[in-house]
């Protein structure tokens, strides 16, 4: 498994949302799995990680969207998938207080 932010759990959650943009190439609708793997992520980063909830989030949109954005051009659904979980992570975490 490749490391993307330093974290195991984030690391397999970025891994599996991965594997969905692999089967958004071959037509599947993943929309619900990304949006449950992001549920996890948002649920981790405010109740599980230590540290700031926000810049948490902020290290793993930024991770995402460097996938997206270094994308190849020639495989728009993989990227589009990307880019729907970079979105689903833009809304801003609450306070963990």
């Amino acid at each position: 498994m490749e490391t993307y932010v330093n974290d195991n759990f984030l690391n397999e959650i970025i891994d599996k949302i991965l594997r969905c943009a692999t089967l958004a190439l071959y037509g599947q609708d993943v929309r619900f799995s990304v949006l449950l793997a992001i549920k996890d992520v948002r649920y981790y980063l405010t109740k599980v990680k230590t540290g700031d909830p926000r810049i948490n989030q902020r290290i793993f949109e930024c991770s995402l969207a460097a996938l997206a954005n270094n994308t190849h051009p020639s495989i728009p659904d993989y990227k589009k998938t990307l880019e729907y979980a970079v979105s689903l992570m833009a809304i801003d975490l609450p306070n963990s207080d």
